[in-house]
């Protein structure tokens, strides 16, 4: 299950979002995969247009900067999901 990374730090696992719904709620608007050799992370297409905080954590898993909210998941559920 995708494990949900906030801005502030705070990492929940087993985050719930069997729904586009579930995941645009989870990142607080519209989704934007951003992939990496090991993860593909939600993240709110619109976050840097909204100033959203810096979310370093997902930023140090990606290797570029990431704002707000994140839904982290293994390419095998991304491509379940889809």
């Amino acid at each position: 299950m995708a494990r949900l990374i906030t801005a502030k730090g705070v990492i929940l696992k087993d985050y719930p979002c069997v729904s586009l719904k579930d995941m645009q709620e989870a990142v607080g608007g519209y989704i934007e995969p951003v992939y990496t050799s090991e993860w593909v992370v939600l993240v709110n297409e619109e976050g840097r247009i909204k100033n959203l905080p810096l979310n370093l954590k997902v930023s140090g898993m990606c290797g570029q900067v990431i704002v707000g909210d994140c839904l982290v998941m293994t390419h095998r559920e991304w491509n379940d999901k889809n």
